[in-house]
């Protein structure tokens, strides 16, 4: 195998975390053409290709990912060589990409973020609100904050906190409709669920009751439930997050308990020593020790 340039690699990671030849021509202030040029002689001097090239961008193939993960780390390495060690794990800089759901988005990360730029003045802060599993290798995601257990490997899943959920109706609602207060009642409700959340699993003491009603409405934004709760269409379980839940509503069946749910921050596990991912974490992990319980 031919010696490789480790521009030619940089290149292509900046190709990959880019998503497109055009935009990573712009960052690294090359030609195009130029840019497609050095990928091809990087494919041709490993044997293979390593993307395909559409005009929706570039995705990686298998091959590609495995050496993606390699190239990123030979090009941080000589990164950190060329640039003063010390000042770099003292002085947090440059993108850092933060994929998140919504509402863990607009009501626990959001009102924190000023002061996480106040202290890291030199931090590009770059936010996706998705609520799908973002592909942190394929679309460049330092960070992702993800709710429920995970089944994801290479990564570190740091546990930041558990989110309790409630049943909430509003008044006006539960006037028109009645009010359940077993489980089983809610079955003869409109029930508004959240399209990747959990069952309507509710304990008591060793008793459980598993309600699969009739689910007039599904929304992967659990912002989406709670405004038809407010507009008194239905009856939705929703994450007891601060803004999120209305003090005039009311929460259904007190004394049964709803399984909390996870949160994590997720990361690969190189990055972790990155200063921009780890003082993040950090971070986060001093939000979630003042959340209220």
């Amino acid at each position: 195998m031919q010696q490789i340039d480790l521009n030619d690699m940089r290149f292509f990671v900046t190709v990959i975390q880019s998503g497109s030849l055009t935009h990573a021509a712009e960052q690294l202030n090359v030609p195009k053409s130029r840019l497609s040029r050095r990928l091809t002689k990087l494919e041709n001097q490993l044997g293979s290709k390593l993307l395909d090239r559409n005009r929706n961008g570039v995705r990686l193939n298998d091959l590609g990912e495995h050496f993606y993960q390699h190239a990123l780390i030979a090009v941080e390495a000589a990164e950190s060589a060329v640039n003063s060690v010390a000042d770099c794990l003292a002085t947090p800089r440059g993108l850092l990409r933060i994929s998140v759901s919504s509402e863990i988005l607009r009501y626990w990360l959001t009102p924190h973020l000023s002061h996480y730029l106040q202290q890291h003045p030199d931090v590009e802060l770059n936010i996706t609100m998705e609520n799908r599993r973002a592909n942190l290798l394929q679309e460049g995601v330092d960070i992702a904050l993800r709710i429920g257990e995970l089944d994801l490997d290479d990564v570190v899943a740091k546990h930041l906190l558990d989110i309790d959920s409630g049943v909430y109706a509003s008044p006006h609602y539960l006037k028109a409709n009645g009010t359940p207060y077993t489980p089983q009642e809610l079955k003869n409700h409109r029930l508004l669920h959240k399209s990747d959340g959990k069952n309507w699993l509710f304990k008591q003491g060793n008793q459980r009751e598993l309600i699969q009603g009739k689910k007039a409405l599904q929304a992967n934004d659990a912002s989406v439930l709670a405004q038809l709760v407010e507009d008194s269409y239905g009856i939705a379980l929703l994450p007891e997050l601060s803004g999120l839940i209305q003090p005039h509503w009311q929460k259904l069946l007190p004394d049964w308990q709803v399984e909390s749910v996870p949160l994590y921050a997720i990361y690969y596990k190189n990055r972790g020593l990155a200063p921009t991912v780890r003082t993040c974490v950090n971070f986060l992990s001093e939000i979630a020790k003042n959340s209220p319980k």
